[in-house]
């Protein structure tokens, strides 16, 4: 820690009078040294009143500790913190971290003194087969990131599983899964509440204003919306039925989840060269319903991102990029939802609820709602800006590693 926070104040004393002048601004949010070296300065000296032998739980709570102690001090910048910021050049950049280090260092040792770090490193620890709250909070992480962000959240869970030996059947990760798709959910309805409320209202005004189901259907977007998703549900979940043992039988193979990451790459590739996409709802048929389906029972399969079939599908269609997202999204409530019944209703004789701390299941849940909410904002902004490419390279380096892997 001290030679980090050595080589990150060199660089930031150096660099940054270049970099700000560069940029235009004094202290450009751009140069990050600074901050890299508060962050190990906040961890200096907490190594020496930690008592050995020290746990795994402690070690983790004391770097989730120390990591939102520097960021608020940081941020906030209470006095003097501020007044450092007016010294010349790569200096004032510099020692505001450093002296917002200091408290986030002395916060973290008051921690450790008054017993905080070893209660949180207690309640992190795993109790016997008990699923441990970090290891929630970070798979709950992983499927917030990967259920949004076109890069299949079930080809991350068959990876994980086989690189860490989880098995997702057991009663508490049964449990653990269905937790975690209801703060999925939940993240879509917190990003879309302002179309979702939208869409409510103008169906509530179609359903009462007296008009035929097909009159409705051409002149409401909002049933429109609906029967189209209606559609593409139906055909996800029969397909989903009628191939399922396939699906199963996909999950013993990391080598075809790897092709799989290959073909979702390429397609995410092929769409951001799709620029004329400009078909609004009205030009969105059934038939194109019936192909989005489609490709949301591809994604099934894993490899295969839910996101970005339905939403590629989409756009190569020609529907506009943003009905694309809200359309992929729309079908995705019923789809994740629809499969999460599922699930529970087959396998409710083995559910255990006593198998899973409620801290963890509900950390899992929270940080799927929570990062799920930022990844799929991330996601909004990336298909309008047509840089699925950048999705893509990650798609490919992934398969590739995995097939060196396996």
């Amino acid at each position: 820690m001290a030679l980090l926070t050595i080589a990150g104040s060199a660089a930031c004393i150096i660099c940054s009078p270049a970099a700000a002048a560069a940029v235009g601004k004094k202290d450009p949010r751009e140069v990050v040294a600074d901050e890299f070296a508060g962050q190990a300065l906040t961890f200096l000296p907490i190594v020496f009143v930690l008592a050995a032998p020290v746990r795994g739980g402690e070690i983790l709570a004391a770097a989730a500790v120390g990591f939102l102690l520097f960021r608020i001090f940081d941020i906030t910048k209470p006095w003097p913190i501020r007044k450092f910021e007016k010294l010349p050049e790569g200096w004032g950049v510099l020692a505001d971290d450093l002296a917002a280090a200091l408290y986030a260092a002395a916060g973290l040792l008051l921690c450790a003194k008054l017993g905080l770090l070893a209660w949180l490193g207690g309640l992190a620890g795993s109790n016997g087969a008990a699923l441990s709250v970090p290891k929630a909070g970070a798979l709950g992480v992983l499927q917030g990131v990967t259920e949004f962000l076109p890069v299949s959240s079930s080809g991350h869970l068959v990876l994980v599983e086989s690189l860490f030996g989880l098995d997702a059947e057991t009663p508490e990760m049964l449990l653990f899964d269905l937790a975690v798709h209801v703060g999925t959910v939940a993240a879509i309805f917190i990003v879309f509440r302002r179309s979702i409320a939208g869409f409510l209202r103008n169906l509530m005004g179609s359903a009462g204003g007296g008009k035929d189901f097909v009159g409705a259907y051409r002149k409401s977007p909002s049933v429109r919306f609906l029967v189209l998703a209606i559609v593409a549900t139906l055909v996800t979940g029969v397909c989903g039925l009628v191939f399922k043992k396939y699906f199963i039988f996909a999950r013993g193979s990391l080598r075809l989840v790897a092709v799989m990451w290959i073909i979702t790459g390429t397609l995410l590739l092929i769409t951001d060269g799709r620029k004329k996409a400009r078909l609004g709802l009205r030009q969105f048929g059934l038939a194109a319903a019936l192909v989005v389906g489609l490709a949301q029972a591809a994604a099934i399969m894993p490899g295969i991102s839910r996101s970005g079939a339905t939403i590629c599908a989409a756009i190569l269609i020609g529907l506009h990029r943003r009905w694309a997202v809200e359309f992929s999204f729309l079908i995705a409530i019923p789809a994740i939802l629809g499969a999460t019944v599922i699930e529970a209703v087959q396998d409710w004789g083995r559910i255990s609820p006593g198998g899973l701390p409620v801290a963890s299941g509900v950390v899992g849940a929270a940080a799927a709602a929570v990062v799920g909410g930022l990844a799929l904002k991330l996601l909004i902004k990336t298909v309008r800006g047509a840089k699925l490419k950048y999705f893509a390279i990650y798609c490919y380096i992934l398969a590739g590693l995995v097939l060196i892997y396996s």
